[in-house]
């Protein structure tokens, strides 16, 4: 019954994580700095620890019992992260949501199940389940070549004289590919912290929480101060101040909590997955995300006038990606 409840609530996490972006793409005259600014502060801060306090109420005294040498090794998990957000957000701005996310998260996808394991339970894939759970990662890999073949097509087509402008957003979302797997192995590295939360009479599946709380905080300082920097730079401040502040700041909120509810979720599934939840969780999460995300992609016309080959592409990446879901939860029953 756990692994059932499990798997349901991580689907629901990657359906969260893959259309929190989507808010972001109706506000109007704002920059980029200004989207990312709220949006950190919002998510990564504001609903983080509000969800953080409301699920743990004494937060605060567990983590004054976090070994100085762990809380360090957290906060810096966290700030690579930041930095990492940083190029996902220049990335997705640069890419479009079509292209950017598969590349992004197809990355984090297959380093953020295989690093874990390799560390944790290295001979899980010498067993059946390891086996599959490759296969799921392998497949998930694949189907996100596809999808983002036919993103480039598309791309090239529509816009000819941006193939460098490309290349660029690629190059940075390769990057944000690999540090987008951190909270996953920043979980898996922060047993210790969950068992202190365990000792202190947190529920199991709640004591995760403590972790996201700590990462999120170190990665909104980072982005919030890259914003701020933009915004000095380009001296964009009156805008943010003055433009459609209400509609873009309530936009922005769905956004902040749909992203690190997913987040809350994904730690609570993965609970309930078991031991190798983390490994197990992780490609479900992307690959749903992704799909989500493709999803709402076609949704907003941005494969509108797409020609045959890349459409057939991207139906195929999709129903690749379906399929490394299936095997992967195959995997944990």
């Amino acid at each position: 019954m756990n692994i059932t409840s499990g798997l349901i609530v991580v689907i629901l996490a990657g359906i969260l994580q893959g259309s929190f972006f989507l808010p972001m793409t109706y506000t109007r005259k704002w920059e980029w700095e200004h989207n990312w600014f709220a949006f950190s502060l919002l998510a990564m801060l504001a609903v983080n620890w509000i969800i953080a306090c409301l699920s743990i109420d004494h937060i605060f005294s567990i983590i004054l019992q976090i070994p100085s040498g762990l809380l360090l090794a957290v906060l810096i998990f966290g700030l690579c992260w930041g930095v990492g957000a940083i190029l996902f957000g220049r990335a997705m701005d640069l890419l479009g949501m079509a292209l950017g996310y598969p590349v992004i998260m197809g990355i984090n996808a297959a380093a953020g199940t295989v690093i874990p394991a390799l560390i944790f339970s290295p001979g899980i894939f010498l067993q059946h389940k390891g086996v599959l759970i490759l296969t799921g990662a392998l497949i998930t890999v694949a189907g996100i070549i596809v999808c983002t073949k036919a993103s480039s097509l598309k791309i090239i087509s529509d816009n000819p004289d941006k193939t460098k402008f490309s290349k660029t957003g690629l190059i940075l979302a390769i990057i944000a590919g690999f540090t987008s797997c951190l909270p996953n192995i920043g979980a898996a590295f922060s047993k210790d912290i969950t068992a202190i939360a365990l000792q202190s009479g947190v529920n199991s599946v709640l004591a995760g929480n403590v972790v996201w709380s700590l990462f999120f905080t170190m990665g909104a300082l980072v982005n919030m101060g890259y914003c701020l920097y933009l915004v000095s730079r380009k001296s964009t401040g009156k805008s943010f101040v003055n433009e459609y502040k209400i509609q873009n700041w309530l936009l922005i909120l769905a956004m902040s909590a749909m992203w690190i509810g997913s987040f809350y979720l994904y730690g609570f599934g993965s609970t309930l997955l078991g031991s190798l939840g983390l490994v197990v969780g992780w490609p479900l999460l992307v690959s749903l995300s992704i799909v989500v995300g493709n999803v709402w992609g076609i949704y907003r016309g941005e494969w509108k006038g797409a020609s045959a080959q890349s459409r057939r592409l991207i139906n195929a990446g999709l129903i690749i990606l379906i399929a490394a879901v299936v095997v992967t939860a195959m995997s944990n029953l």
